[in-house]
């Protein structure tokens, strides 16, 4: 994998994280809305896609940007969510975590394209600090 294609990668990653941010977002404008079910995002079950993404794994332990395009993901009704008395499976809890961690991998990705983005500089520079 190239230098671009890497940070093209965790751009990628980035675009998914800020759609699922908006979805699980708007999940909460609809906390009182009677009947309304939760929405997520997921990525397309397609075998080419697991077998690319298993084969371009290095380690387990790495941070993967999660799908390579909007065409990969879906918007999903969240399956663990449990409907109310009025139908609402909307939990205020349950969205904030999910948006909490969600944003925490956002930064990690946000952090990860600042890195090599200082690497290309650095390299631009012919090796002197930026």
């Amino acid at each position: 994998m190239g230098f671009t294609e890497s940070i093209d990668h965790l751009r990628a990653g980035m675009d998914y994280h800020l759609a699922r941010h908006n979805l699980l977002t708007a999940n909460l404008a609809h906390v009182d809305t009677p009947g309304y079910m939760p929405l997520d995002l997921a990525h397309r079950a397609a075998f080419e896609g697991a077998l690319d993404q298993a084969m371009s794994t290095t380690d387990p332990a790495h941070i993967e940007a999660e799908g390579s395009s909007p065409d990969d993901w879906e918007v999903i009704t969240d399956p663990t969510a449990t409907p109310g008395a009025d139908g609402n499976g909307v939990r205020l809890d349950r969205e904030a975590v999910k948006i909490a961690a969600n944003n925490l991998r956002y930064d990690a990705l946000a952090t990860l394209i600042q890195g090599q983005l200082q690497g290309l500089a650095w390299a631009a520079n012919d090796g002197k600090s930026v």
